[in-house]
């Protein structure tokens, strides 16, 4: 849909011709330093070839020829509002030579935002424009409408971030970790090689950025990279030929004591026989999202994700579908720490020239919600090819040729707008073990949002225990942990418990299972006297389904419990109605009728004193007798 740097070299082509041209019919004494300005530029001497041109208009003023080619040279050396006077100058010295660069002369008001502007001029000379530049006119048009709809937004801020991260080189798929910590992207030399370079990111500054490794650098042509949460896995695209299925595939090392292992293909239910890069991993590492030109979808190259099964396995990638993907390009997808937000770059969406920055968010359902252009400043008319959002979700770090860059593409650091932002998340470290070895154990930790009755995302555990979760900034979230052969455990974070974690870790230890074993509910919650559920208790509560289902010879007794104040004979009655709720519920899941039993106890059985609120909460509960036998 919108190609800007092709379009600006056939303007370049077409005056560099004409200032041949020009040069071959002068033959005044000014000749040779209009030579030499030409020589210079082609060197990318812009600095000489400037100099030289401004020597000739202060001989004369009225020097057509050296003014447009000015105008080039100052675009060209990203000085664009001296450009745009070049060319002001121009129209006025002749009347005529301007009208077939006028369209981008409109264009370079786009380059600094002033689509307004850009938009008038195209009006005022489209009637007079050749007939091959009415269609890139209009194009140009429809870019300015949109941008005229969506004016910058003051709440978003672009800045460089500086030479510990950038250099002459070109600097471009920025990534981060969710810690927030890890800092990752691509710098390409002049010798045309791709390396991975990473930094450390403490109190907003950057540490100065080295190769991440030599082994993985010693190749090269590579892709952008994604970093598993627990910084041991590291997905990326590459060509390396024999090892492929197709000219660019996506790999995965993972870390050694020895450093990075040999990569390995991810497989042909990921990658083709055409060009597959850009691999984001998701936060629970159950998903991956990458793009592909492969046949069969709807533009050049699409966005696509892969799911793994039960059995830890790829299954095949699915393209995202036209929600997401137009008859253009959708490349650069970049999954989220809340797992639920996506953004992605498209010259296939209306935006404000060039690739433009996207955001979509998974709804309940499963499907994506309608593309939102991240807005003016961090979109422009060039092209924003990728970007990493932080875990605080405020920040994120884009790659982009800008007037301050210190080469090519710089790495800059954005303020989102709040209506792009994904949903603010932190880590926390934690740890599941044997409750009597106390030894590290192999499980599943799920996460769920209590407010929507979703989960979020399910983390597998290998035997070292160990696991980083990033938690999402909500009222309340419910944790279930599982391990084959030991009780289940689950607890639910309010906010306030999760400001206290921000900087500790979560540590689970799950006792083995016996025959039988009695276990409280902790949190199970009721409307004050009543028998009704609170959403919040579905947590704990599929938790158990999920144990009985996996445990199908297993039989339970609920007991429900009150404190000793009000009627003794209500009291009783109310923990029967409460236990009978919890069966009904478990039975809505499948679980059948002939393995439960439920009795209603009043406060006839106590575990703490009722002289204190403190002790009456906890004689208020659910607990549960399983029986295997």
């Amino acid at each position: 849909m919108k190609s800007k740097k092709n379009y600006f070299l056939f303007f370049f082509v077409l005056l560099f011709l004409n200032a041949h041209k020009l040069v071959a019919q002068k033959k005044n004494d000014d000749t040779k330093i209009y030579e030499k300005a030409v020589a210079a530029f082609e060197q990318k001497n812009f600095a000489s070839s400037i100099s030289l041109l401004e020597n000739l208009l202060k001989k004369n003023e009225h020097n057509a020829e050296a003014c447009l080619f000015l105008y080039q040279v100052y675009a060209e050396d990203k000085q664009y509002q001296k450009s745009i006077n070049a060319f002001e100058k121009l129209m006025q010295i002749d009347t005529t030579i301007f009208l077939p660069y006028i369209v981008k002369y409109a264009s370079q008001y786009m380059v600094i935002g002033n689509y307004n502007k850009a938009s008038s001029i195209i009006e005022t000379f489209k009637s007079k424009l050749p007939s091959y530049l009415k269609s890139k006119a209009f194009e140009l048009l429809s870019i300015c409408s949109f941008a005229q709809m969506h004016p910058a937004q003051k709440e978003i801020i672009v800045t460089n971030v500086g030479d510990s991260i950038n250099t002459v080189d070109a600097e471009y798929f920025p990534s981060i970790t969710v810690q927030d910590s890890l800092f990752l992207f691509m710098r390409r030399s002049n010798f045309k090689r791709e390396d991975f370079y990473t930094s450390a990111l403490s109190k907003n500054k950057f540490s100065k950025a080295t190769p991440l490794s030599d082994d993985l650098n010693i190749e090269e042509k590579k892709g952008s990279m994604s970093l598993t949460q627990d910084l041991n896995t590291l997905y990326y695209a590459a060509d390396y030929n024999q090892k492929g299925y197709g000219r660019y595939d996506i790999y995965k090392v993972t870390k050694t004591k020895k450093g990075w292992s040999e990569p390995k293909n991810v497989g042909k239910n990921i990658n083709s026989d055409y060009w597959d890069s850009a691999p984001s991993i998701a936060p629970d590492n159950q998903a991956l999202y990458f793009c592909s030109n492969r046949p069969g979808g709807y533009g050049g190259i699409d966005i696509y994700v892969a799911y793994k099964n039960e059995k830890g396995y790829w299954e095949e990638a699915m393209n995202m579908g036209p929600a997401i993907n137009t008859a253009g390009d959708e490349q650069a997808p970049f999954i989220h720490a809340d797992n639920k937000t996506l953004y992605f770059s498209s010259n296939g969406w209306p935006g404000f020239g060039g690739s433009d920055l996207f955001v979509i968010r998974k709804k309940i359902d499963g499907n994506w919600s309608t593309p939102i252009n991240l807005g003016y400043p961090i979109n422009t008319f060039d092209n924003e090819g990728s970007i990493a959002v932080a875990g605080n979700g405020i920040e994120g770090y884009i790659a982009s040729d800008r007037t301050d860059s210190r080469g090519s593409l710089d790495i800059y650091k954005v303020i989102l707008a709040p209506n792009t932002r994904p949903n603010k998340t932190f880590y926390v470290n934690g740890f599941i073990a044997d409750a009597v070895t106390k030894k590290p154990i192999a499980g599943d930790v799920v996460l769920i949002n209590t407010n929507e009755e979703t989960n979020t995302m399910q983390i597998k555990v290998d035997s070292n225990g160990n696991f980083i979760l990033g938690l999402p900034y909500l009222d309340s979230i419910g944790i279930r942990v599982n391990s084959e052969g030991h009780e289940f455990a689950s607890t639910i974070l309010s906010l306030e418990n999760i400001n206290s974690l921000s900087s500790s870790t979560l540590n689970f230890y799950l006792a083995p299972i016996v025959k039988t074993f009695t276990k409280n509910f902790n949190n199970i919650f009721f409307e004050i006297n009543k028998a009704k559920l609170n959403k919040k208790s579905y947590v704990e509560l599929d938790a158990l389904t999920t144990y009985l289902q996996s445990t199908p010879t297993a039989h339970i007794l609920i007991e429900g419990h009150t404190d000793n104040r009000g009627d003794s004979v209500q009291n009783k009655l109310l923990s029967a109605k409460r236990a009978k709720t919890i069966a009904d519920y478990l039975m809505s899941k499948g679980i059948d009728t002939s393995r439960i039993k439920t009795i209603g106890l009043g406060g006839s059985q106590p575990i703490s004193d009722n002289a204190t609120e403190e002790g009456r909460i906890k004689n208020r509960r659910t607990s549960f007798t399983i029986t295997i036998p």
